[in-house]
């Protein structure tokens, strides 16, 4: 952190910042000025949109129809992670909210989470019983299935006049579906939901907004034809920034803080900010400095760009110096190079702090990768190889007359070697593999009949994170008897 005398040539030209936060800020002033600009960094607040005029008036138009005039919609947003879809999409519910906050209700799905269709229902009910106080909610009940759940979701998203044999001038509130990694609903099994929510928008039986957010530009191609056939072909394509100044455009923004960010902000805290506006404008003029006269920084902001173009990546460089920002105490582009808060590009560093049970088991689990040629194992499998090779091991030692020691020979319990396979899967070094079979012939969750059943911690099947050629160059003073079972098969 830089101290007052060293920032000067700041005071005396264009950058007060220093001399501001020591006259005009009281400490409460600035705790509250960083928490606003903290919460946008670290996601809290979603970002003011940047260059995205275009898309926000396509979106806009389309889920405002719905609210307004009782249209059934459907649209895919389709970019890049980080590209802006979930704060283009949020931000045009935010404004629509301003006038139409009793108009509608939003409904919230994640494909990460709702992995098959009877969870997503099951996720739409708890959120309509939350907004619309449903009394007859069919997820409460013990005896209700799959298709009755859906028939009353149906009928609750219908037009009263639907559901009534003479005309009523009732009309039903507007509800809009963000479904969030659209292409992972495509893998469920007969798209039945999807199915369902467009043709429910296409026929106009209730007003209905479905939007997708996806990284995939094909997933249109995913859709089953009568799926595909209700759905409007609505396409908003978003892309990273593609110039630096692009880039850094979006960066500005988010550090920059205006009056009407001070108002939303105290609309939603109980304690009223009196914020100075010499204080925006000597903050705006210090970002702007680090920008145009800091080479670190600047090199800090080049270098993401021209890697992974990430904002979030600049995001997490800015925490640190930014929350340790006082009024005698100021970050520049050193301080920013120091804190950046990225993660590891891959999980080999973890390879060198494994015990060596832990590192056994995942050579063999490797290997079967290779041996079986097939993507996943479970714990038996790969304890079986770790003990085929801890075998041949003795074999070979007892051949040449020696004594077998070290980590190579020495078999464990096999309750000891579970709990290391476990601590794998808790590292991330192995993954559950979705929807794999068992080598019992059950399935990897748990079941009912029909011969699926739960094959609980040994049959569960993972799928190896690591390449068995990434091992031996990752850790630095492996056993002798493990490199070989890295190089050779």
């Amino acid at each position: 952190m830089a101290k007052l005398h060293e920032y000067q040539g700041y005071i005396t030209n264009d950058f007060p910042l220093a001399t501001v936060l020591q006259k005009d800020c009281s400490t409460q002033e600035l705790d509250a000025f960083k928490r606003i600009v903290l919460e946008r960094l670290n996601g809290r607040k979603r970002l003011p949109l940047v260059a995205l005029d275009e898309e926000y008036r396509k979106l806009h138009q389309v889920v405002e129809q719905t609210i307004v005039a009782g249209e059934g919609n459907s649209m895919v947003i389709i970019g890049a992670r980080g590209s802006g879809k979930s704060a283009l999409v949020e931000t045009v519910i935010s404004d629509l909210s301003t006038e139409h906050a009793s108009d509608f209700h939003v409904v919230r799905l994640s494909g990460f989470i709702h992995t098959d269709d009877k969870l997503a229902l099951r996720d739409i009910w708890r959120q309509l019983d939350r907004e619309m106080e449903v009394e007859d909610n069919p997820t409460t009940r013990t005896t209700s299935s799959y298709a009755d759940t859906l028939s009353s979701l149906l009928a609750l998203l219908s037009h009263p006049a639907e559901l009534a044999e003479e005309a009523m001038d009732q009309t039903a509130k507007s509800v809009i579906f963000v479904l969030d990694e659209f292409d992972l609903f495509t893998s469920h099994p007969r798209q039945t939901l999807l199915y369902n929510l467009f043709d429910v928008a296409q026929s106009r039986k209730a007003p209905i907004t479905v939007l997708g957010l996806t990284t995939k530009i094909d997933v249109a191609e995913s859709l089953e034809k009568r799926v595909k056939s209700r759905f409007s072909h609505r396409f908003v394509y978003l892309s990273l920034p593609k110039t630096l100044l692009d880039y850094w455009a979006i960066c500005r923004r988010a550090l920059v803080v205006q009056e009407q960010d001070i108002l939303e902000a105290d609309a939603e805290s109980t304690d009223k900010i009196l914020m100075q506006g010499s204080i925006l404008d000597s903050w705006e003029y210090y970002i702007d400095g680090l920008w145009q006269s800091d080479l670190t920084f600047k090199h800090i902001v080049r270098s993401i760009f021209y890697r992974t173009k990430s904002v979030k990546e600049f995001f997490a460089a800015c925490l640190i110096p930014i929350a340790q920002l006082s009024q005698d105490s100021i970050p520049t582009g050193k301080d920013f190079a120091q804190h950046a808060l990225a993660a590891p590009e891959s999980k080999l560093h973890i390879l060198e702090g494994l015990g060596d049970l832990e590192l056994s088991l995942l050579i063999a689990a490797a290997r079967l990768d290779i041996i079986l040629d097939t993507d996943t194992c479970n714990f038996n499998m790969a304890y079986d190889e770790h003990q085929t090779l801890a075998s041949r091991v003795k074999m070979q030692s007892s051949a040449s007359g020696a004594a077998a020691i070290g980590a190579g020979s020495k078999v464990w319990g096999r309750e000891v070697s579970l709990g290391a396979w476990e601590k794998l899967a808790q590292y991330e070094l192995i993954v559950p593999a979705i929807g794999a079979l068992s080598t019992t012939g059950g399935a990897t969750g748990a079941g009912g009949g029909n011969g699926t059943r739960d094959v609980g911690r040994i049959g569960r099947m993972y799928r190896v994170d690591v390449a068995l050629e990434e091992i031996l160059p990752s850790v630095p003073g492996i056993h002798s008897t493990m490199a070989k079972w890295c190089k050779e098969i």
